[in-house]
Parts: C-alpha cells; structure tokens; sequence
C-alpha cells in the first residue's frame, strides 16, 4: 500500500513538475506597436489591441507566458531568425516570399490592400490614376513589395516609411497624395481621424495573392514544429470557445476571419 501510495505521489509530482514548465516556457512573440487597432501602447505604455489580446489569449490556452518585444516591422524576420524572437504577430501576410524564411501558422485575419486619399482625389487601384502622385508606403511591407514589383516600373514615384504613422502624417501634411496599406489597419486611422479631414478608402481592394497572399498569420522560426503546433491548437480554440470573435466585436465592425 505504501508503494502504490508512494508511486501515486510520485506521478502527482511528475505531472505539477510538467504543468509548471509548460507554464514557465517563455514565447518572445514580436510586433510594432503603432499598427492600431492591431497593436499600439495606451497612456500608460501598456501594449494594447486586437492581435495583444489574441496572442495573450492563445498563450494562456497553450499553457505558455507572452513576452512582447517591440521592434520595427522590417527587423522581425532578421530577429526571428537570429533568435531574438520566437514568433511574429503583427499583420504579417503569409506569402511564399516569406514562407522560404519563417513558418506560418493557420490564417490569423484577413488582410485586403487598399489605397486612401482624399475622396474627390480621382485617386483608385488603377495605376492611371496615380501617374504625377506619391504614394506613402511603410517599409518591409507586402505593401512595398507590391509597389516595387507592380507601380514602380510604371514610374509612380512612392514614399517608404519606417512606421504607419509616419505615412499618414504625411498624408495630412500633403507631402503624398495617397496611403498604400492593410484595409482593416486604414479603417481605425480613417475612423478617429481620416474620415473628418476629407479621406476615405478610394477604387477597389487590392487581389494579388503572389504578392499579398490569402491573409495574416504568426510566423516562427523555420522547424519549430513544436511552438507551431501549440499556436496553431491555441488558435483553434480561440475560435471554438468564441474568444476570438469576442475580441474581434472590441475593435472592428467586421469579421477578420477568412469567409
């Protein structure tokens, strides 16, 4: 009887001594926090947003601790790689251009590309109608890629910036004309601020699978098997259990999730 009472104790402590390292495992998750709603610092430096909720969410049900790290979206796959990171989540389109340096996980949103301008700008996704104008772009993105493959060899002159924000001061300042970005990352800057001054989402959204892909997911180092299969059951489940789409209703008026 003792035996058995000693081997049950024994398993007991097994089990808490793997619960416990679960938990302690550390997820260095990176993302740039000027991309409102996604990600952005409130008034007290606190990261908030869709995609911190989301990610805090999956790694409370993946039994693992978020641990942020704010970095330059053009730096996240070099710091992936170099393992200063363990993931990406920040908007990041899943494309085969990025699928030869990272994995993805399952799609996370919906990422169409629109332009925004000023709305009698006669500004649209056709390249005619940008002939003579800039268009601001943020660096490192499927934004910048589709430019430098599809406008720039058309001679549409375009502005790069290190952040989003960037672009849209310069948008308001008229030092470009139009913004090239992710439509659900336009709509909160068009919401609190665009909408008033004149600026709304011009021509039609962006269809380039090669260069923007079907959507955004979170990236992780290529063969972390391992951290992408737990990502992927945590995602999973947020769906399931109704967390994401709980999230999904605090900051947007549409669903993010693939039709």
């Amino acid at each position: 009887m003792k035996k058995v009472l000693l081997a049950a104790v024994s398993a007991l402590g097994l089990v808490t001594s793997v619960v416990a390292h679960a938990e302690d495992q550390v997820v260095r998750i990176g993302t740039e926090a000027d991309y409102a709603p996604f990600e952005s610092k409130d008034s007290t430096g606190q990261l908030v947003g869709f995609e911190i909720e989301l990610g805090n969410k999956m790694c409370a049900i993946a039994q693992v601790k978020c641990e942020w790290v704010n970095m330059s979206f053009d730096s996240m796959i070099a710091a992936l790689q170099a393992n200063k990171i363990d993931a990406v989540l920040s908007q990041m389109s899943i494309t085969d251009e990025r699928k030869k340096s990272v994995d993805f996980t399952d799609i996370v949103t919906i990422a169409p590309a629109r332009f925004i301008a000023q709305k009698d700008s006669g500004i649209t996704e056709d390249p005619a109608t940008l002939k003579g104008k800039t268009i601001g772009i943020q660096s490192g993105t499927t934004e910048e890629a589709y430019y430098n493959k599809k406008l720039k060899p058309l001679g549409i002159t375009a502005k790069v910036y290190e952040s989003q924000d960037q672009a849209y001061l310069d948008l308001q300042a008229g030092r470009v004309d139009a913004d090239l970005a992710d439509e659900t990352i336009e709509w909160d800057w068009l919401s609190k601020t665009g909408n008033k001054d004149g600026y709304d989402y011009v021509g039609k959204e962006i269809s380039d699978v090669d260069v923007f892909g079907l959507g955004t997911g979170i990236a992780t180092r290529k063969g972390d098997s391992a951290l992408l299969a737990k990502l992927n059951a945590a995602l999973a489940e947020t769906i399931k259990d109704g967390s994401y789409q709980a999230i999904n209703a605090k900051y947007f008026p549409f669903s993010l999730r693939p039709k």
